[in-house]
C-alpha cells in the first residue's frame, strides 16, 4: 500500500512540475530528473542494493526513451536529431551495462554525457530568453 501511496504522489508532482512550462524546460527538466536517478543508481552500488539498481536504470531509460528520443524532431532537427539519438542509444546501452555489471564508471560516464547536453539546453534556453536565438 505505502508504495502505491508513493506513485500517487509522484505522479500528481510530476504533473505539477510540467504544467504550464514551455518544452524547452520541460527536456531540461528530464534531464534534471535523468541525474537525480543516476546518483541514485550509484549510492545503489555502493549500497549492494541490486534490485533498486535495477529499478533506477530502467526509471533513467524510460526517461531518455519517452522524454528525450520522443521529443526528438527529426523532421525540423536534421542532423542533430540524429546525432541525439545516436547518443541517447548509446547511453541506454552503457546503462543497461551498468546495471549487469554494477559499473559506476559506466553510469558517470552517461551522467556526463547527459550533462554536457543539458547544459546545451540552458544555453539555448537563455539566448532564446535574450533574443539571441535566430529564427529558422
Amino acid at each position: 500500500m505505502l508504495s502505491r501511496a508513493r506513485a500517487r504522489y509522484q505522479s500528481v508532482n510530476n504533473v505539477g512540475a510540467v504544467t504550464g512550462r514551455e518544452p524547452i524546460e520541460l527536456v531540461i527538466l528530464v534531464y534534471d530528473r535523468i541525474a537525480d536517478k543516476l546518483l541514485m543508481a550509484e549510492a545503489a552500488i555502493a549500497a549492494n542494493q541490486r534490485a533498486e539498481l535495477g529499478e533506477l536504470v530502467q526509471q533513467v531509460v524510460d526517461l531518455i526513451e519517452q522524454g528525450l528520443v520522443a521529443a526528438l524532431d527529426h523532421e525540423r532537427g536534421g542532423d542533430v536529431a540524429v546525432n541525439l539519438g545516436r547518443v541517447y542509444a548509446y547511453c541506454v546501452r552503457r546503462l543497461l551495462q551498468a546495471n549487469l555489471r554494477r559499473d559506476v564508471m559506466a553510469l558517470r560516464e552517461v551522467a556526463g554525457l547527459l550533462g554536457e547536453l543539458r547544459e546545451g539546453w540552458v544555453h539555448i534556453r537563455q539566448d532564446a530568453a535574450s533574443g539571441r536565438v535566430l529564427a529558422s
